[in-house]
């Protein structure tokens, strides 16, 4: 992204999140490493960047935003583990590498990544952060169980799996990936709201920015899976269309996809101009989902 900021971010991230797993329960062995073999297997590190990006932005700060904003990225591959899993998506690779049921076995898979959901819960409850309150922790728990269960990520799971082989229109397609992509990312832009202890207008206008960006980010997903982008995904290129997943290029075609994703983009930035910050690293961070390769 070319930011130093948003580099030495991400490298904390993974530095933290290696440190994370760094004590072993050797009674458990088999669970530590089959919950470190895919949060440590690499990844954008997005959602929590989000946080602490939106921390900082909005006069929070952004590094001690670090420990409470691994929660996104410990749910997140929870939900990746299970995305690949036979009986879901069926994929066996996941950021480039053997998904976590082919190394560990379907059971293991399961268990770490149900591990990892609760770790993500306990972080919130437990992680620190300057002056936030009770209260205020409370309503992010709160919000995160509504963006993960089943109003919001496995809502659209289900979704998706119930529609496979189905054709679906895309105001369909729209509330799926607002609910399987967009709920977490909305939380995380959220969270760092929160953290920064922004008025509900500013968290008004985070909001309609997370929207937009978490549907975008799954409109470039799906142009990459239909050929942009080829195998730099880091899973199976073009499953989705092999198993009859809908996809918005083959709802709209490749070329209102891109004409729909620049819209999202605009619409993720104008809630940013309206607190004058359309050239902080929130914008910075829309654009590099629009324009991402992998």
């Amino acid at each position: 992204m070319n930011d130093p900021q948003i580099e030495t971010w991400v490298d904390s991230i993974d530095t933290e999140l290696v440190r994370y797993f760094a004590e072993k329960d050797m009674s458990c062995n088999p669970l530590d490493r089959a919950m470190e073999y895919t949060v440590l297997a690499g990844g954008k590190r997005l959602r929590p960047l989000l946080t602490m990006v939106t921390c900082a932005e909005y006069g929070g700060d952004g590094d001690a935003a670090l420990p409470i904003s691994l929660a996104s990225e410990l749910l997140h591959t929870y939900s990746l583990i299970h995305d690949d899993l036979p009986c879901m998506d069926n994929d066996d690779m996941r950021r480039g590498k053997p998904a976590n049921h082919v190394i560990f076995g379907e059971a293991n898979a399961i268990l770490a990544a149900d591990a990892l959901q609760t770790e993500a819960f306990h972080i919130l409850a437990v992680a620190p952060y300057p002056n936030l309150s009770a209260e205020r922790r409370v309503k992010i728990l709160a919000e995160f169980a509504e963006a993960v269960g089943k109003r919001g990520m496995v809502a659209g799971q289900i979704m998706d799996l119930s529609d496979e082989g189905k054709k679906i229109q895309l105001e369909r397609l729209k509330q799926l990936h607002r609910r399987k992509t967009g709920a977490l990312l909305r939380f995380c832009v959220r969270l760092g709201g929160h953290l920064a202890d922004a008025d509900k207008r500013t968290m008004a206008h985070l909001t309609r920015y997370a929207d937009a960006i978490g549907l975008l980010f799954q409109v470039v997903d799906d142009m990459l899976d239909e050929g942009e982008g080829g195998g730099a995904l880091g899973k199976t290129p073009g499953k989705d269309a092999a198993a009859g997943k809908a996809a918005f290029p083959r709802l709209m075609g490749m070329d209102n996809s891109k004409t729909y994703a620049d819209q999202l983009l605009q619409d993720a930035l104008a809630p940013l101009a309206a607190n004058g910050r359309q050239d902080g690293r929130l914008a910075l961070l829309a654009n590099y989902i629009r324009t991402r390769v992998h």
